[in-house]
């Protein structure tokens, strides 16, 4: 159920429309580039920073404070860009501008997966937002599951950008679920960002740190009229991307569901970290991705160390 827009929603839609608006009067690669100046200036001085900072020490624990840094840095470059796209998401995916190439998208049409739904799986690199919009554009408009703005008058606002290209979305939790199934059977597509931590999911590792990992792509994938992609998003310049079709990832479907989600899930953790590891200043480093005891062991180290 929607809630009812207090006066705050209100004003901070204004607001929302208004920075809209304004920036997109500008052209596309200026807002980027502007967008990334901005991230990169502020977003390390910001005390969210710190979570990123003992992400990076979690699962990258080779890297040096320097290395650290420098990915945080580009980290907030990439968000900071993101949130400047936003206005121009319609041009940027449209497929005579140039600013996306897509490889591998023949894989959707192989004999043996043409006629199944299609379950395409990504995670917060580049610009997540460019995945769902350019697929629908290319012939496989899907359901997009997201997780809303706390405001309901900003929900619709970016909804509107996100479903403008035949799309629709539905939000995280039961509405969510419900939504992908109808589509499964329906023989449709499904998007689904799979690379933050979801406290009713299943435990697999990520970076071989046990996370609580989404199991809907796994446990959907397992169903016989149903295939996985995993689609990657690589940052080419400002507003620029390449999106990877990689080949469709096999989930049994003669396991009990538990096991199955298991499996699943610990084989596209593994390709989605791969790609982190990549480039990891594209990946948004500020979700609290493992569990708290992940944390205070990494805090207990640092202090036995300092103590030494």
């Amino acid at each position: 159920m929607t809630p009812t827009p207090t006066l705050r929603h209100k004003i901070e839609a204004l607001g929302f429309r208004f920075l809209i608006g304004l920036v997109g009067l500008f052209p596309v690669k200026s807002c980027s580039n502007f967008g990334g100046f901005l991230g990169r200036t502020i977003g390390p001085r910001l005390g969210i920073t710190r979570k990123a900072d003992l992400n990076l020490r979690l699962a990258l624990p080779e890297l040096s404070s320097q290395e650290r840094k420098n990915i945080i840095r580009d980290m907030w470059d990439n968000l900071g860009r993101v949130i400047f796209e936003y206005p121009h998401l319609k041009e940027i995916v449209q497929l005579d501008k140039g600013y996306i190439t897509v490889e591998g998208i023949e894989k959707f049409e192989a004999p043996d997966v043409k006629d199944k739904a299609k379950i395409f799986v990504g995670a917060h690199i580049g610009n997540w937002e460019v995945m769902p919009m350019t697929a629908a554009l290319r012939g496989y408009p899907q359901t997009i599951i997201v997780r809303q703005p706390n405001n309901p008058l900003v929900a619709q606002e970016i909804d509107d950008i996100r479903t403008s290209t035949g799309n629709i979305s539905a939000s995280k939790g039961v509405e969510g679920a419900r939504a992908s199934l109808k589509a499964i059977r329906n023989g449709s597509a499904v998007g689904i960002l799979a690379d933050q931590k979801m406290n009713d999911g299943i435990e697999a590792p990520f970076f071989d740190i046990p996370a609580m990992t989404p199991a809907a792509p796994a446990l959907l994938g397992a169903k016989k009229n149903a295939v996985v992609f995993p689609i990657q998003c690589r940052r080419t310049g400002p507003a620029s991307f390449h999106l990877i079709c990689h080949s469709a990832v096999d989930f049994p479907n003669t396991l009990n569901r538990e096991q199955a989600g298991l499996e699943g899930m610990t084989e596209l953790n593994k390709i989605i970290e791969g790609w982190i590891r990549e480039k990891p200043g594209d990946w948004l480093w500020l979700h609290r991705r493992w569990p708290k005891e992940a944390y205070n062991k990494l805090k207990e180290t640092a202090l036995l160390r300092f103590v030494e």
